[in-house]
């Protein structure tokens, strides 16, 4: 077998991939542990976390003294330093209405509808802003009727625990689900080989989260779930490739069946995951801040995917029935 042969290096393939998962599955749970605190971990949304998300223009270029200002505004009306106040440039903007494509993400804990508006009214005074204040306490903010306010969302504590449940137990489902369709469609090692390059592919992506700095939040959730989704149809094709030729080369090693499957679907692969990865290259340059939250976990998961397909699955699927030959001999 040639050294670029995969199968050849199936133990390291399988190691570095346990190890990427094992990363992933402690970096989610010290982050869950720490999750309220900003500079442990990864950075959770508010979706997860409860509170209230801004986007703003100052209607000028954003200097660092601007966003310090702004940090001890939220920290006057709450009481906490914010979790998150950061400059962004969209280009996706009326520049001719905010005089400028810098904007202001804030994230603090509040969800209340007084506390809300109290910043948002301390911000117009600061920076020169229009802001009618009318309308009691209890009356949500319009961002529709604020130019300069781009966004603004919150969500409440107990909401932001459910949410938390419905996603882990969304995400377990689907995988569990694959694992299953794959056992019945194929064999037991066929699944347990599927979750294990799904389980990569996830890792992979909390990973770059924690690395770059992304929130997770719903859109990520719906990343992941897109990249099960993904991953698992290039997965199913190898192992559909490696079934027809374990019938007609049975005679065969198993590594000379995997390698020859591999090979075989690698063009498919490689035009597959190339024509989705220049669409959502395009979504993450073009796009707004919200929409690169979700376009770049997908850029990491399709990249991880077909790693994953090519590499990951045949090896494990490999290692698993030569253990049972070994065993049966």
């Amino acid at each position: 077998m040639n050294k670029l042969s995969i199968t050849s290096k199936k133990l390291p393939i399988v190691i570095c991939a346990v190890v990427i998962i094992f990363v992933g599955i402690i970096g989610m749970l010290v982050s869950y542990i720490f999750k309220d605190n900003p500079d442990i971990g990864l950075r959770w949304g508010i979706d997860f976390t409860g509170g209230t998300v801004f986007n703003f223009s100052v209607k000028r270029d954003v200097s660092p003294e601007d966003l310090k200002t702004v940090e001890n505004i939220v920290k006057q009306v709450t009481g906490e330093t914010p979790s998150l106040v950061q400059k962004t440039t969209v280009s996706a903007v009326d520049t001719s209405v905010l005089n400028s494509t810098d904007i202001i993400i804030v994230k603090c804990n509040t969800d209340k509808n007084e506390d809300r508006r109290e910043i948002l009214s301390l911000i117009a005074k600061e920076f020169s802003l229009p802001f009618s204040n009318e309308g009691n306490s209890d009356e949500n903010v319009d961002a529709s009727k604020i130019e300069w306010l781009l966004s603004s969302d919150s969500v409440g504590p107990a909401a932001a625990a459910d949410l938390l449940k419905s996603a882990f137990l969304a995400t377990s489902i689907a995988a569990l689900l694959m694992l299953v369709y794959i056992s019945l469609r194929f064999d037991l090692y066929s699944g347990i080989a599927a979750v294990v390059a799904l389980l990569h592919d996830v890792s992979m992506m909390i990973i770059f989260n924690l690395i770059f700095g992304i929130q997770i939040n719903l859109p990520f959730i719906a990343a992941v779930l897109t990249i099960l989704g993904y991953s698992i149809n290039a997965t199913i094709v190898i192992f559909d490739r490696i079934r027809e030729n374990n019938n007609q080369m049975f005679e065969k090693p198993f590594d000379l069946i995997v390698e020859k499957s591999i090979r075989q679907t690698m063009r498919r692969s490689i035009f597959t995951s190339l024509t989705t990865l220049f669409t959502v290259l395009i979504l993450f340059i073009l796009s707004v801040p919200s929409i690169r939250e979700f376009s770049f976990p997908i850029i990491i998961g399709i990249i991880a995917g077909f790693y994953s397909s090519v590499c990951i699955s045949g090896n494990v699927w490999l290692i698993l029935k030569e253990r049972k030959e070994k065993k049966s001999s």
